[in-house]
């Protein structure tokens, strides 16, 4: 066993996390506590636990749910969620974490909420094992495991579970070592006070702290007859624990007793008892509080079910800091008598679905029936009646039809006549929610990635595309062409089936995701950062390892009150600027390219062999193999790379693999369901596609026929569609700033141009768009287009309009562009180009084979060098035959365009002037 010191430990999350960096696969979750919050559990702890396969529990409080049911999404269907009920408050803190050769546990004072798990400074003591070693804590818990279901109240279902993992951690730890005075052991008062179980005094010193201590002083007089400290230190919080000076003083009279007013800059919500004889001390911390109902009285004799941990050789947990003072002046009262919520007259332990219908448990028998009611969101008004359990039965079955939803109550007459409602549970579905072992669970990446060590590590680098090959050949040959799902949860296409509603779809697509590729790499793809707990400062409340075999630490998480938590918001913050070392960027430039080319499409009929080849390059009809949050990884990794400055400013390579990945992102080169992804996926791509539209279009133009310009027209050609739906703050994580030295990144404001440019679905209004920023000014009317800027050559710029212009209209195209004091015109449909110079007053006419242009044949604004003219016809000759046939195409009157272009010059019927008309059009 491995048992060290952890001081990085914050809160039960980051035990999943290390479980998940480590890369092993997860067997059991188990999460047990009073006050639970299940919507929080489900960003921070549920999807974590699913995506490493394993089966996951949530138990608390029958009284204590801090959630609305509209709230909850994947209980039932992805974890089993079920109340616990007693005379007392069921109390314990728990989380369990169990694998093929490892075991993590955690007993504290933290509830899973977000206070418990991220707010508030906290006891736990945290036992970890690896490569099948045991330890005494978890043969306790074994123990307690099994005989919980026989002294509190739950559903039969959740009590199996629970008895399973008694019999589990049994086999594992059957061997585990005695307990000695030293060693720390999990204590538990199902038949027992507590109490009963601290060794008898007198000793040196007595420290005490709970963020509730009992009213009647009852707890703290006991404690202090059964261990005779010669002095004692009770830590409060002045206004955050809840307590009564009067009934303190009169426990504590004729003791040595002071009080420490501890800062109240955090919530100190750990549970401790520490004594000192001679120069060691002992602590016992938990979930117990300074009360009776925890300390004093057995579960079965109708206290609360605690649970604690009695170690020895600990450190000194109660913190030095605040003022000391004698008992006597203690004053005031904080208790809060309305702290606690009411408990439910009517309890509903839990709720299961399989085969034969839905089976109902209820914590007690009633003298008249109990109407069942499900809803599949818990909404006001989505309640229908499912039936009613007989009088006098705890438990009943109903056939189930149809899938009604998840979300179960209860409800009956009272002895009053007033209506009863019990706490909302959610049914469980043994199918949904087991465990996944690999033949159940879909290809899936072998490693769990991060950013950090997949730009730092090449050896990551490598295993990344390693893995990315390996699921280029299983995907196709699985049933999931979706994100790597269950079948049970998902049909073939990726989608979700009628079992999971369609407000939970997101929810269960992104806790596929994680499955398949693990936490880090989905919030990359899909945006869904973990939820940001609150980190904790550094703590006295941390209990050092007995000994070099043994334990265990403490730690501080959070909570506010375990009868009434808090609930606050999140934050996803935005990430810093990646750093590559610049010894690694040469490597990694190679390391996207071959990232990039892992994912590319492949034909539809391709063997298994082409298909892992990186270098596949068939055209249509071509597919990826991988579903879309896969490529969306490897698209953030890319836009990442360049931000960090990974290719310098001359090397313009990345241009290339940036082409190829949004080739890569575009629907049609999906798997053939993808139009079937949750809208949420969707609206990412689609931002994530304006990002890389963004960096190609940099230094480029979408009309342009430089070699950069090309490649951003054509991917702007197969982008606009997906880019006009795209909302920049999609993507906003990837809009990092330019700080690295060579660093492309993408503005806010670039991604916001692209999305109007692609909105206005004109083919012209990418040419518009940069003409004006140029610094021209563009009109259109009637078939003609005109550019006003102070330029002193029109030439160049007529040429440069009617190429740009005219590269998505085949008919032609009418352009005429005024500068300061001479304008000229083009009529231009290729190869054909018709020019008319205000200084020359001819039409010139020039067959301008690709892949010249206007713009590149006349960028020098100089006529006399071009080549390609075929004709010249004075203006009083009338229009050419190339420009009479480009008008005809376009729809257009030569005698009407002849009185816009030259208003002071009446022109005949089918184009004849006269010399005084041609010396009129002179002064234009």
């Amino acid at each position: 066993m491995k048992a060290a010191h952890h001081p990085h430990f914050a809160s039960p999350v980051t035990l999943l996390q290390s479980w998940a960096a480590e890369g092993r696969a997860l067997h059991e979750a188990v999460f047990l506590g009073y006050t639970v919050d299940l919507p929080f559990l489900e960003r921070v702890a549920i999807p974590v636990a699913r995506g490493l396969g394993a089966r996951t529990a949530v138990i608390g409080d029958a009284a204590q749910g801090l959630y609305d049911a509209v709230d909850v999404r994947l209980a039932g269907r992805s974890y089993l969620h079920g109340f616990a009920s007693c005379r007392g408050a069921f109390h314990p803190k728990v989380v369990l974490l169990t694998g093929e050769s490892g075991c993590h546990l955690a007993v504290g004072s933290g509830n899973p909420t977000l206070s418990g798990w991220g707010a508030n400074d906290e006891l736990w003591t945290v036992v970890k094992t690896e490569d099948g070693a045991s330890h005494a804590m978890l043969a306790d818990l074994a123990d307690w495991l099994e005989e919980l279901p026989h002294t509190v109240d739950m559903a039969p279902w959740s009590a199996e579970h629970l008895q399973y993992i008694s019999q589990l951690l049994t086999e594992q730890h059957i061997k585990a070592p005695a307990g000695t005075e030293s060693g720390p052991r999990l204590l538990h008062n199902l038949r027992r006070s507590l109490l009963e179980q601290l060794p008898t005094g007198p000793v040196d010193e007595l420290h005490a702290y709970a963020p509730f201590v009992d009213p009647s002083g009852k707890a703290l007089s006991a404690i202090v007859e059964r261990l005779a400290p010669r002095r004692t230190v009770l830590g409060i919080q002045p206004r955050w624990t809840s307590y009564d000076a009067a009934t303190i003083r009169r426990a504590l009279d004729g003791t040595l007793t002071d009080v420490r007013l501890l800062p109240e800059t955090r919530m100190l919500h750990g549970k401790l008892i520490e004594w000192r004889t001679g120069d060691q001390w002992h602590a016992l911390t938990g979930s117990p509080n300074l009360t009776r109902a925890a300390l004093g009285t057995s579960t079965r004799n109708g206290g609360n079910c605690e649970l604690a941990v009695l170690a020895s050789d600990t450190a000194l947990l109660l913190p030095e800091e605040g003022q000391v003072a004698p008992l006597a002046t203690l004053a005031g009262s904080t208790v809060r008598h309305s702290a606690s919520r009411s408990r439910p007259a009517l309890v509903l332990l839990g709720a299961k679905t399989n085969s034969e219908g839905m089976h109902i448990s209820l914590a007690g028998t009633w003298p008249t029936p109990v109407l069942i009611s499900v809803s599949p969101d818990g909404s006001p008004g989505s309640w229908t009646p499912l039936g009613s359990i007989p009088a006098g039965s705890r438990e009943h079955s109903f056939p189930l039809l149809q899938d009604r939803g998840t979300a179960v109550r209860a409800t009956c007459a009272g002895s009053d006549g007033r209506t009863l409602e019990s706490p909302v549970v959610f049914a469980y579905s043994p199918i949904h929610c087991a465990r996944r072992d690999g033949t159940d669970s879909g290809p899936r990446l072998s490693h769990t990635y991060t950013v950090q060590t997949l730009f730092t590590d090449e050896s990551a680098a490598r295993r990344f595309e390693a893995d990315l090959l390996r699921l280029r050949e299983l995907i196709p040959r699985s049933a999931h062409t979706g994100p790597g799902t269950s079948g049970a949860e998902h049909n073939a296409a990726g989608t979700v089936t009628t079992a999971v509603h369609n407000g939970d779809q997101w929810d269960s697509y992104v806790q596929e995701c994680r499955r398949m590729m693990g936490d880090a790499m989905t919030a990359l793809a899909l945006r869904t950062t973990q939820f940001a707990l609150p980190q904790a400062p550094s703590s006295q409340w941390i209990v050092s390892p007995v000994n070099a075999d043994a334990v265990t630490e403490l730690d501080e998480a959070d909570s506010t009150d375990e009868e009434e938590e808090a609930e606050e918001p999140g934050a996803m913050g935005r990430p810093g600027v990646p750093v590559v070392p610049p010894d690694l960027r040469a490597p990694y430039r190679m390391w996207a390219r071959r990232w990039v080319r892992a994912i590319a499409p492949v034909p539809d009929n391709a063997s298994p062999r082409d298909r892992s080849s990186p270098r596949n390059r068939s055209t249509p009809p071509s597919r990826s193999p991988f579903p879309l949050p896969v490529r969306l990884t490897v698209a953030s990794l890319l836009v990442q790379l360049l931000a960090a400055g990974v290719w310098e400013e001359h090397d313009q390579s990345w241009r290339d693999t940036l082409s190829e990945l949004l080739r890569s992102l575009h629907p049609e080169a999906g798997t053939p369901n993808e139009r079937l992804d949750p809208h949420e996926a969707q609206q990412r791509r689609d931002a994530v596609v304006a990002v890389l539209m963004a960096l190609l279009s940099q230094d480029a133009t979408l009309t342009g026929g430089g070699e950069l310009d090309v490649r951003a027209a054509r991917a702007w050609r197969d982008s606009s569609e997906l880019i006009a739906r795209a909302d920049p703050a999609e993507a906003a994580d990837l809009l990092f700033p330019p700080q690295q030295p060579h660093a492309r990144t993408a503005a806010w404001s670039e991604v916001e141009r692209l999305v109007a440019l692609a909105r206005e679905d004109d083919p012209s209004a990418a040419a518009v768009e940069e003409l004006r920023q140029a610094g021209w000014e563009v009109e259109w009317e009637d078939g003609l287009w005109t550019i006003h800027g102070s330029f002193a050559n029109p030439i160049p710029v007529v040429a440069r309009a009617a190429t740009r212009l005219g590269r998505h209209r085949p008919r032609g195209v009418l352009v005429r562009a005024r500068g300061r004091t001479r304008w000229a015109f083009a009529a231009w449909a290729a190869p054909y180009l018709v020019l008319y110079n205000s200084a020359a007053h001819v039409w010139r006419t020039y067959r301008v084979q690709p892949p010249a242009t206007p713009e590149s044949r006349f960028n020098s604004g100089d006529l006399s060098s071009v080549a390609g003219l075929i004709g010249t016809s004075p203006l009083r000759a009338g229009a050419p035959e190339t420009l009479q046939k480009i008008l005809t195409d376009l729809d257009v009157a030569y005698s009407a365009m002849s009185r816009r272009l030259f208003p002071a010059m009446p022109c005949q019927q089918g184009g004849d002037r006269d010399q005084s008309q041609v010396t009129r059009s002179r002064g234009m």
